[in-house]
């Protein structure tokens, strides 16, 4: 723990951190950011059922779930045109 601290990882008082932490924020990082197929994530991750890698591993990305949003009002006539 002392070495994550050292690194710069903030974390608080009542959390927990481990290695494992870090397998959640690279399936999250591979499948919504770098847009790498979730089958090819799957075998990075090495489970059996793609299942566990999207419903366990990778969590939603506030950023796209926003812009969809913004998509869907700019497509029915509400939107600003930006999104914010």
């Amino acid at each position: 723990m002392l070495s994550v601290i050292a690194a710069g990882v903030k974390i608080a008082d009542s959390q927990r951190f481990g290695l494992h932490n870090l397998r959640h924020s690279l399936a999250t990082w591979l499948i919504s950011k770098a847009k790498e197929d979730p089958k090819t994530v799957q075998g990075s991750l090495r489970h059996s059922k793609i299942q566990t890698t999207l419903d366990l591993y990778a969590q939603e990305d506030m950023d796209e779930m926003v812009a969809a949003q913004g998509k869907y009002l700019d497509a029915i006539g509400i939107g600003t045109g930006s999104i914010q």
